[in-house]
């Protein structure tokens, strides 16, 4: 593994909702690649003190059995590489009190939080390419299919379609927070509530947006797969703050550690994590 510490930054002035400029910076603290294959999704777990990877390994849709799930500590270090093996292509996280789980092309797998092994294969009828998941703070668990314009919801056992149709094409990152699902889109950024009702356009400043996370209360951070993070203000203005594209390295399902202002990036065909540390003049 290689650590980096960077005094490469990228700075932009922001415009808030009110109308003022606030400076925002990304700066890269360190990049674990050690191992990582394809590296999809990456999500700390304060409980456990870990960064959990999704490593693809390979081809994003096929059955193969390659892919893996690693665990990286806080600094980059990584502490198993292969916590759970036997998964396909594994993409978006989350997870509970007891479990992980892991969207794997027409299945969540869900796996013990304790022990890394894995526990149950929920099949997804008619799904192709489970992206992400998340869930909400009743314990439900949504899921997106990219390629089928659905959203998926988890509950009680059961398996439903939660959204689909024009609004969902190319549904990807998703994130339950103030009450609300958001969703990311070929046509920018939605909310609805828990049970898929009062579907809104919040911003179409980003579309085909990958990863999803609150910065504080009331701003989110936002990538889009192919090298791009946007911070995006309650306003729905959205500002670029960095883009890799020239590095080759993608931008994929991120997420972000508000306690750290640590920004966590699985590169994808980079096949690394970076983490970059969010400035604002806020903090």
């Amino acid at each position: 593994m290689r650590h980096l510490f960077c005094l490469l930054s990228i700075s932009l002035a922001c415009m808030t909702a009110s109308g003022q400029h606030q400076p925002a910076k990304l700066t890269l603290k360190w990049s674990a690649s050690n191992g990582i294959r394809t590296p999809e999704s990456a999500l700390y777990d304060p409980g456990k003190q870990v960064i959990y990877v999704s490593n693809i390994n390979g081809d994003a849709t096929a059955k193969d059995g390659n892919g893996f799930i690693s665990l990286l500590d806080i600094s980059g270090h990584v502490k198993q590489l292969h916590w759970t093996d036997g998964l396909n292509a594994p993409k978006g996280l989350a997870f509970d009190q007891n479990h992980v789980y892991v969207a794997d092309i027409d299945q969540l797998v869900i796996i013990n939080r304790n022990t890394g092994k894995i526990e149950q294969r929920i099949p997804f009828p008619g799904a192709t390419f489970l992206n992400d998941v998340t869930i909400d703070n009743q314990g439900r668990v949504y899921v997106s299919d990219t390629r089928q314009a659905k959203v998926f919801r988890y509950a009680s056992g059961k398996v439903s379609v939660l959204l689909e149709g024009e609004n969902m094409q190319g549904a990807n990152g998703l994130f339950f927070w103030k009450n609300k699902l958001w969703i990311l889109t070929h046509h920018g950024i939605f909310t609805c509530d828990a049970s898929g009702k009062n579907l809104k356009l919040f911003s179409d400043a980003v579309k085909d947006g990958d990863g999803i996370w609150n910065v504080n209360d009331q701003d989110l951070i936002v990538s889009q797969w192919i090298g791009h993070v946007y911070y995006v203000y309650a306003s729905g203005k959205a500002v670029e703050l960095l883009n890799t594209q020239a590095e080759h390295k993608n931008t994929a399902d991120i997420s972000f550690i508000p306690s750290l202002h640590l920004l966590l990036v699985p590169t994808f065909m980079g096949n690394s994590v970076d983490a970059y540390v969010l400035s604002t003049s806020s903090q």
